[in-house]
Order: C-alpha cells, then structure tokens, then sequence
C-alpha cells in the first residue's frame, strides 16, 4: 500500500493547531501570497517582502525561532531559503530549521518546551 505524502499547507495547518493547542505565539510568514496583480507583487517588494525568509515565527518560553516547513517527502529548499536560515543562525539567542513535516517541527518545538 502506497503511503500518501500530505502536501506542505496540510503540513502547515497541523503545525499552527498544535501551536495553538500549546498557546504558543506563532505567525506563519505569508511571503508566497499568490497574485496575477503585478501592482500588488511590486507593492509587497517595495515593503520589503524578501524571497526565502521562513514560514513560521515562533515565540517559546521568550525565546525566538524560525521554521521552514516542507513536505516529509519531495520539498525542496531553494537557495534564497538556505541563506535566510544560515543568516538567521549566526545571530546570537535566535535560531531557524528546516523541518521536513510535521513531526519533524513537533520535535524541535518540543525541545523549547
């Protein structure tokens, strides 16, 4: 029997009602707003809208961490990805991962409880 991958949103959407569950203060970082409106893509840039920064911003016990979700299976993490999580790494009392499902975030956010 073929096991079937949830997509990263079902993965994302598990994510935020465990956080919620918890109490835990989270944002998911909409940067992939989808749009044909080439007004509002250049709107979002001139704010500052910034490819690759991580899906969810996440506040544990007044300690800050970033979290890139993924598929468990097939997600790729692009380069401007790669960067923001190295970026945000070398900063002092902050840090980012990359999480390949679900389970894999649960463990790194039940590390911080």
């Amino acid at each position: 029997m073929k096991k079937i991958i949830p997509t990263e949103h079902e993965e994302c959407v598990v994510l935020s009602q465990y956080l919620n569950l918890k109490g835990i203060k989270h944002t998911h970082i909409n940067n992939e707003m989808w749009t044909t409106s080439w007004k509002q893509k250049m709107k979002a840039k001139s704010e500052g809208v910034s490819k690759g920064v991580p899906d969810y911003f996440i506040i544990i016990k007044n300690k800050p961490l970033f979290i890139e979700m993924k598929r468990e299976k097939g997600g790729v993490v692009s380069e401007y990805q790669k960067e923001w999580i190295e970026a945000i790494n070398k900063c002092s009392g902050i840090k980012a991962y990359i999480c390949k499902g679900f389970e894999a975030a649960k463990k790194i956010i039940d590390k911080y409880l």
